[in-house]
């Protein structure tokens, strides 16, 4: 039984060994190794070490101080230069929800008002408020929209979110 054991330890310990070393050599690939067919846009992506002009980032996309900073870390550099010359951030996702609702154009607010989540511990929850978000001031987000409390069904709205979309250049939406 003991030899078994030992069997099963040294096989298992193999076999970690096998993955972490599988896991280092796949750490050491770059995008141009041949996987360009396998990830579509990569060859747009700078290179490590390869440096980037950004001057010669067309200057007519309006970028909030937040886009901007997140924009450094990015892979892809982002040209707005003619309407046949677009890139993609693959590496910036969205995920766009259609269900929130105003006033104007629903008639009441529609997910800005949730419930207020309460903390798990009952004793700390206990000395937060209960009850509802009361928008437009307060309403069910980490993040107030520079639209304010929006109706999803807004064609403006729809408009104005779809040109975001496209000045940031996100990839998956």
């Amino acid at each position: 039984m003991a030899r078994l054991r030992k069997k099963a330890c040294v096989a298992l310990f193999l076999f970690t060994l096998f993955i972490f070393g599988t896991m280092m050599g796949l750490r050491t690939l770059k995008p141009s190794d041949g996987f360009n067919d396998l990830a579509p846009g990569l060859d747009l992506m700078p290179m490590v070490g390869e440096r980037v002009d950004r001057r010669s980032m067309s200057n007519n996309v309006v970028v909030s101080p937040g886009q901007a900073r997140a924009a450094s870390n990015t892979k892809v550099v982002f040209s707005n230069s003619g309407p046949g010359d677009r890139s993609i951030f693959y590496d910036v996702h969205i995920f766009y929800y259609v269900w929130y609702g105003n006033p104007q154009m629903d008639g009441k607010y529609m997910h800005w008002d949730h419930v207020l989540v309460p903390h798990w511990d009952p004793k700390i929850a206990a000395s937060y408020p209960k009850g509802r978000h009361t928008p437009p001031e307060d309403i069910g987000s980490s993040f107030y929209p520079e639209l304010g409390p929006y109706s999803s069904r807004d064609p403006d709205v729809l408009e104005s979110h779809m040109e975001q979309l496209e000045a940031a250049a996100a990839g998956p939406v």
